[in-house]
């Protein structure tokens, strides 16, 4: 009987501990969601800035995004252009390099060269070489492939720039014209000293016969003037002429002086040799005036071609490609 009393007691306090932790959770969910409530009616009702609909964090993304994107384009600009620069600059030291050479060495050189050419060079003695003077040099070639717009923007007057390359094929040009020329002067120096070379033989053939047709025709031959004449220039062909440049030496002192014994005398008329030798001697001495005056248009035009190059240098010199 005693255990009852106190088996009611102990239940009494186990449901009222059971009843306390019940009362403490629902009390704790009821706060966690009137939070919960009073959260979400804050977010739901919060008042954000906004431009024309649009909050102004979103307006700053997007403005700052566009700002780098420009400065991106911006700096990518900015170094091709600092880099078109380096290589126009190269571009213009490079041609500066080779412009000089050509006003300074090169067009000089050949200027000289076509000078010596007609005062010293070319004569009926010496002949016409087989080429023309020329600089072994790739320089006009260089200078024309560097025309282009990009070497134009480097040039600080647009006419300079034209002058320049105009100057530069009108030499490029030059150089083939004075090559065609020579080619052709060089040609017709060939065969008319083939003629020459031709007549030449026939000629003192016959000089010697005259004096063999004395020697056995003409016992006073020893005193006549002319046997003596033509036989001493025999002589003089063989010891000053044969196996030499001596062209002009061989018309002045033998073809002349025996055509003007042959004529003086009339035995261009009278002797059966003689007449055979003025005949010859006529036909050189035409050869010899085609040749000479031949070598005096040579001559003249590669004087024409040094004036020409000399207004070019004056050009050049003029112009400023800096």
């Amino acid at each position: 009987m005693q255990n009852e009393p106190t088996s009611s007691i102990t239940n009494d306090s186990l449901n009222i501990s059971i009843q306390d932790s019940l009362f403490v959770q629902v009390k704790n969910l009821n706060e966690n969601i009137s939070s919960i409530h009073t959260d979400l009616h804050s977010h739901l009702n919060q008042k954000t800035d906004t431009f024309f609909g649009v909050s102004n964090d979103t307006i700053f993304t997007v403005v700052f995004t566009i700002l780098i994107f420009a400065l991106g384009i911006l700096i990518d600009r900015l170094l091709k252009r600092n880099n078109e620069q380096k290589e126009l600059q190269k571009l213009k030291d490079y041609f500066n390099n080779q412009f000089d050479d050509l006003k300074k060495n090169i067009v000089p050189e050949l200027r000289n060269g076509y000078k010596k050419f007609y005062q010293e060079t070319i004569s009926l003695d010496n002949g016409v070489p087989t080429t023309a003077p020329k600089i072994l040099t790739n320089t006009y070639d260089r200078l024309s492939n560097l025309e282009s717009p990009l070497l134009f923007k480097t040039f600080k007057n647009s006419s300079d720039f034209n002058t320049a390359f105009s100057q530069i094929d009108f030499i490029k040009n030059l150089m083939v014209v004075v090559d065609d020329y020579h080619s052709i002067v060089v040609q017709r120096s060939e065969t008319l000293k083939s003629v020459f070379v031709g007549l030449d033989k026939k000629y003192l053939d016959k000089v010697v016969e005259f004096t063999e047709y004395e020697k056995n025709n003409n016992p006073n031959y020893l005193q006549d003037p002319t046997f003596l004449l033509l036989d001493s220039k025999v002589q003089y062909y063989h010891q000053n002429i044969i196996g030499k440049r001596a062209l002009t030496d061989y018309y002045k002192n033998i073809i002349r002086p025996i055509q003007a014994q042959i004529v003086s005398t009339n035995l261009f008329r009278t002797h059966p040799v003689g007449k055979e030798i003025s005949v010859l001697g006529r036909d050189i001495s035409h050869q010899y005036n085609h040749l000479r005056m031949l070598y005096i248009e040579i001559r003249s035009q590669y004087r024409y071609f040094t004036q020409v190059l000399n207004r070019t240098i004056s050009k050049l010199e003029s112009l400023n490609t800096e």
